[in-house]
């Protein structure tokens, strides 16, 4: 199937970004890469939180486009089941923003994340209809106490994490790494003090009741739609990269795993030359801070799009 004819159609608010605007071919002696599907998409961070608790929500900018994209998905679905054909959606972590104060607890649930408002809720039940699969990242952790939540995947030679294990310890972003703990208790006091300030600056009439702001994390109210700097993925985020493909590498051919996809860095990135050609690395970025991205993945071709609002 390909990505333009078979997914995007005649839908003008998606855009491949990887490539030059482009799908990727999957080599032809991979194929079939996908094993019980033919089409598979892979929603990355999203972040949710407790919509208008305070000024740290910046996933609502993103949340029609949401809307709009799962309505995309839905119907597609429908036109494939009826061909006996089979489409695959994943939620690739960090769907809920957790890391930030709740209204009654130290951190926010889930469930008053959701429930925050309607269009969250429908968010969720709409990708729960079309049986989505989630996994759990570092900021909804929590998840993974749940039976439904997993740490990663395996669709055919499609490998799938969040992405956290390839932090280094001192990011305190990896729940595996030592002072992961200590570094998330220091992480929320900064995020008290954050509302606190945003309080004050709303009663004094500097931001408004709705507008973003939270320290280091960009509002989203500007949609983002770009294919950012590759050199600067590798100059960022080189430890992650590294971590991967080092991974990819050390698999036996005989395990046929050929395609690695993560999130976790909000930084879009697609590189077909890992190891010589043997393997296809994915960042799948984020549906958050002003991202739209995912990832679309058939037998014959791989891309990062964006769905624009």
């Amino acid at each position: 199937m390909k990505i333009k004819e078979n997914f995007i159609k005649e839908n003008k608010k998606i855009r491949i970004i990887s490539n030059g605007g482009n799908p990727s071919p999957i080599n032809e002696d991979w194929r079939p890469v996908l094993s019980g599907c033919e089409m598979l998409v892979i929603i990355p961070d999203m972040h949710m939180y407790i919509y208008n608790h305070n000024n740290l929500d910046n996933f609502k900018y993103g949340a029609e486009a949401m809307l709009s994209f799962l309505d995309h998905l839905d119907t597609l679905k429908e036109e494939m089941d009826m061909e006996d054909k089979t489409l695959r959606i994943y939620q690739l972590g960090d769907l809920y923003e957790q890391r930030f104060p709740g209204k009654d607890s130290a951190n926010a649930t889930a469930t008053e994340i959701r429930m925050s408002h309607p269009n969250y809720d429908q968010i969720v039940n709409t990708m729960e209809g079309m049986q989505t699969r989630f996994l759990y990242g570092n900021h909804d952790f929590e998840s993974r106490h749940f039976p439904k939540y997993k740490f990663a995947a395996l669709e055919g030679k499609v490998y799938i994490e969040h992405g956290f294990r390839g932090d280094k310890w001192d990011a305190f972003s990896n729940p595996d790494a030592p002072l992961w703990e200590i570094g998330q208790l220091g992480f929320l006091a900064i995020r008290e003090l954050n509302a606190k300030i945003a309080a004050l600056a709303v009663d004094a009439n500097i931001i408004e009741q709705d507008e973003n702001f939270a320290f280091g994390v960009p509002s989203g109210e500007v949609p983002k739609y770009d294919y950012p700097s590759e050199q600067k993925y590798l100059e960022d985020y080189g430890n992650t990269f590294k971590y991967y493909t080092e991974r990819l590498q050390n698999i036996p051919d005989d395990k046929g795993i050929k395609i690695c996809v993560i999130g976790h860095t909000h930084h879009p990135y697609l590189n077909t030359k890992i190891n010589d050609g043997k393997n296809i690395y994915i960042d799948a970025g984020g549906w958050t801070a002003g991202r739209s991205d995912f990832v679309i993945i058939t037998n014959e071709e791989v891309g990062i799009c964006c769905y624009q609002r």
